[in-house]
C-alpha cells in the first residue's frame, strides 16, 4: 500500500487494500443537503457464524483502526483517521453480549439491529439453523452500524474546525 500521506487526494479505486491488515478500513461518505457528512454505509467486521461464535477480543484484536474516508460521488479520499475503539469498549461489549446472548439461546431469529447502539447483527437473505432452536435465523455479519460511523466522523470534522 502506498505511504499514509501519498492517499489523500487518490480515487479510492487507486488503492490496494486487498490483502491489508485488518485494522484498516475504508469508508465511503456522501453529503446532506445542509453539507454534513454522513456514512454511507455499514462497516462489515465479519460474518457471523452462529455454531462458532467470534470472542470479543477476536473481533477487537486492536484498540485502534485505521480509517480511510472517501467521497462516494467523486471517489476521493479525502481523510485518513486512527479511531480508537477502546474508548468505546463499554458500549462495544454491551452490544457483542447482546447479541452472542440472543444467538446462544436460540433467539437470533429475533434479532434487529435497533436493539443494540454502535454494533450490529446485520442481516442477510439466506436462511441458516441456530443454536438451541429449530427455527432458521437469517445469516448475519457483524458491522460497526452508521451512527456510531457518523459520530466517528463528525469527530473528525470537529478536530479539522479547530
Amino acid at each position: 500500500m502506498d505511504s499514509f500521506e501519498e492517499l489523500i487526494g487518490l480515487k479510492i479505486d487507486e488503492v490496494d487494500l486487498d490483502g491489508s491488515d485488518d485494522f484498516i478500513f475504508s469508508v465511503g461518505y456522501k453529503y446532506k443537503n445542509c453539507g454534513q457528512r454522513y456514512p454511507a454505509f455499514k462497516l462489515k467486521l465479519c460474518d457471523l457464524d452462529y455454531f462458532n461464535f467470534i470472542e470479543f477480543a477476536d473481533l477487537f484484536r486492536y484498540e485502534a483502526i485505521f480509517l480511510i474516508w472517501y467521497d462516494i460521488d467523486s471517489r476521493l479520499i479525502t481523510d485518513l483517521e486512527i479511531y480508537h475503539l477502546s474508548n468505546d469498549f463499554d458500549v462495544l461489549f454491551r452490544d457483542y453480549y447482546y447479541i452472542f446472548s440472543a444467538v446462544r439461546d436460540g433467539k437470533a431469529h429475533l434479532l434487529r439491529e435497533g436493539d443494540t447502539k454502535y454494533l450490529g447483527a446485520s442481516r442477510l437473505g439466506e436462511k441458516v439453523e441456530q443454536p438451541n432452536n429449530k427455527k432458521l435465523a437469517n445469516k448475519r455479519e457483524l458491522v460497526l452500524k452508521k451512527k456510531y460511523l457518523s459520530k466517528i466522523l463528525k469527530e473528525i470534522s470537529l478536530k479539522c474546525s479547530y
